[in-house]
């Protein structure tokens, strides 16, 4: 207890600790004290041997009895005892906090989540606190859906915005106080829109921010707009409540992405500029402290030992999080007697193999389903055509699977197993299968494409046959070859022409169309692939033919710079045959040619470049030599086909359940 006026004959109280006009008062030599200025109190500080009797921090001192104050002295104490201050609501000697943040902060189902880690310091420090928000849990594992048909052009894909927020926690979370206000995608444009509302229902004393990545990773905005945001938060959230604190993250790096090389750069912009705004940012009254998550998680674009997938924390990442914040509100908030290091021995998270897997054929397809594993982040469906040998891995959120793009009578098997994260991965389950009656309608016929400016027109006609009086839509899929990490995207039409628009010029597109009936969506027939904004491409030139056995050529050619693929020309040159070529387009400028019976030296080669329907004049023509062995020779080869093509083989490749 401190008593830090008085009065005598000659001194009225309000002189002593006001001050006069040739002296300092109380007031004033304490506010001296705490700022650490002209030499006052070199005890409150570092670097003094006997400071604190030793010791590296000075106790709370409990109450501090004043006459006439002032607000400065005030505010420099509230300032430095939060918990003592209460939360200006009543709720005397209670910390109340609200975390304010993404994906990284709400969790996934099974995380104990950096919220919890940083609630057992506030436990284990000694400070009352009260967590305050409209949301309690984590994001919820996937739920398990069939494929949902395209939405149709010019509609908005109906979404659920509602905050997904009903997960539960790991087994080994004790019961706690898990308000928050933090969901899965938010940005800190988003959020700045919101804070006022949630500040003024919930009057927290501190807000924990941690926002800022999805501006910049969905091109949301740049450094400099990602900072405009944030003060923006800022200064909302203080016209709800003047008196509130802040204490604001910086962004994590995450591992590289291709195509995004600005995404680090940026992140690094950012930092640096948040770190030189925090200052200005803050006042006496409501004051804002940077938090190090950068600085403190190990997260970089060569590696993440404290992801699970390249940015969201696992166990130890919790940790680490947890410990930027308590480290910001110990150091400036003066919460807490120390913070501890992160534990070095972390248990892993629950991994088990998916359990009651099964493989059932329906009209779409093939589905494949198992029992839902807890706090799993995903799962990895492996599959293949029996007999293949070769399995083709896909990860997927939810616990099914479907096979659509399939044909009557193929048979497939599968394996799943659990998918957490980068560095966790359970065995794979036991090998299941079916046999695929789908009832899906054929792909629509002469599918034409034509490169625009910057889009594609496609149009086509209606299949015949089999299960076509229930065509509803059709789905136009489009894939950009020369974007690293792109998606396949698509959109559903009614009608049997589209104008595809937004692409990039300069870039070459996998253009695919398929059906869409009561069953679900149908194999897709291949188009042309078409380089938006190039036109009719050159010729190619400079052919050349190598026989590699009797029946067998390799071609190689100088490619054209407006090509979105070739075409291969063959004539048989003793039969007075013309020149003929299948709808087999190729990306690159060289494809081998086998069955060429009876012998390769019987044909001659040409190759054309195509942009959809625009396709070049024939290249120089060659005919194949003997080879020095010519006695050996194979069987015709059937014609290739459009689904034989390239293009439509990345598309598969490169499509997500």
């Amino acid at each position: 207890m401190n008593y830090t006026s008085g009065t005598s004959a000659g001194a009225h109280p309000f002189t002593v600790a006001g001050g006069t006009p040739t002296a300092n008062g109380v007031n004033e030599f304490l506010i001296q004290c705490l700022h650490n200025t002209d030499g006052r109190c070199p005890e409150f500080y570092s670097g003094r041997a006997g400071n604190f009797g030793g010791r590296t921090s000075m106790d709370r001192t409990g109450i501090v009895m004043m006459d006439f104050p002032g607000g400065g002295l005030i505010d420099e104490i509230v300032k430095r005892n939060p918990r003592g201050g209460g939360d200006g609501d009543g709720n005397s000697g209670r910390l109340s906090v609200m975390v304010v943040g993404d994906s990284m902060s709400q969790g996934h189902e099974g995380d104990w989540t950096w919220r919890y880690r940083l609630w057992e310091w506030f436990q284990d420090q000694g400070v009352t606190v009260d967590f305050v928000g409209p949301y309690k849990g984590t994001v919820p594992h996937a739920e398990p859906a069939p494929p949902k048909p395209p939405a149709l052009q010019g509609q908005e894909p109906a979404q659920d915005t509602t905050p997904r927020t009903s997960g539960g926690y790991a087994p080994g979370v004790r019961s706690f106080d898990s308000d928050h206000f933090a969901v899965w995608g938010r940005q800190a444009a988003q959020d700045k829109k919101l804070i006022a509302d949630q500040v003024a229902k919930y009057r927290p004393d501190l807000l924990l921010v941690g926002l800022g990545f999805n501006d910049m990773g969905w091109f949301v905005s740049g450094p400099e707009g990602t900072l405009e945001s944030m003060k923006e938060l800022v200064d909302e959230a203080r016209s709800a409540k003047p008196d509130l604190k802040f204490a604001l993250a910086d962004v994590p790096q995450r591992t590289r992405i291709g195509g995004r090389e600005d995404l680090p750069r940026n992140t690094d912009t950012y930092n640096s500029m948040l770190r030189a705004a925090i200052p200005r940012w803050s006042t006496d009254r409501s004051p804002v402290e940077l938090v190090d998550w950068r600085g403190n998680y190990d997260c970089e674009v060569d590696g993440c030992p404290a992801g699970y997938d390249g940015l969201h924390p696992n166990a130890l990442g919790e940790y680490q999080i947890a410990r930027a914040f308590e480290l910001t509100l110990h150091d400036k908030f003066h919460l807490g007697k120390s913070v501890p290091p992160v534990p070095g021995d972390i248990e892993p998270r629950p991994t088990p193999v998916p359990a009651g897997v099964a493989a059932t054929s329906g009209p779409g397809g093939i589905t494949v389903s198992w029992d839902p594993v807890f706090g799993a982040y995903g799962y990895t469906v492996r599959n293949r055509l029996v007999g293949s040998g070769q399995w083709n891995e896909l990860r997927v959120s939810a616990n099914r699977y479907d096979t659509t793009w399939t044909t009557d009578g193929q048979k497939w098997e599968y394996q799943v197993r659990t998918d957490n994260g980068d560095q966790l991965k359970s065995g794979w389950s036991d090998v299941v299968g079916a046999t695929a009656h789908p009832e899906t309608a054929a792909a629509p016929v002469g599918i034409v494409t034509r490169a625009t400016a910057t889009g594609v027109d496609v149009s086509w006609g209606r299949p015949t046959g089999a299960h076509t009086g229930t065509i509803d839509r059709y789905e136009v899929l489009t894939f950009d070859k020369d974007t690293p990490g792109a998606f396949v995207q698509s959109v559903g039409v009614r009608g049997q022409s589209a104008h595809i628009d937004g692409l990039t010029p300069g870039h070459r597109y996998v253009v695919a169309v398929a059906t869409w009936n009561a069953a679900g969506g149908g194999m897709p027939g291949a188009a042309r692939s078409i380089m938006v904004g190039a036109g009719t491409p050159s010729a190619p030139g400079d052919l050349k033919v190598t026989s590699t056995d009797a029946t067998t050529v390799q071609l190689t050619w100088t490619g054209s710079p407006q090509a979105a693929g070739y075409r291969v020309w063959i004539r048989n040159i003793n039969d007075g045959s013309r020149s003929t070529a299948d709808e087999y387009i190729v990306d690159g400028t060289s494809r081998g040619i086998a069955y060429l019976v009876p012998g390769v030296w019987n044909y001659e080669f040409c190759v054309t470049a195509v942009n959809g329907e625009a396709e070049s004049g024939k290249s120089n023509c060659v005919v194949a030599p003997r080879p020095a062995d010519s006695r050996s020779a194979r069987q015709p080869r059937a014609a290739a086909s459009a689904a034989d093509s390239d293009g439509l083989s990345q598309l598969m490749a490169h499509r997500t359940a």
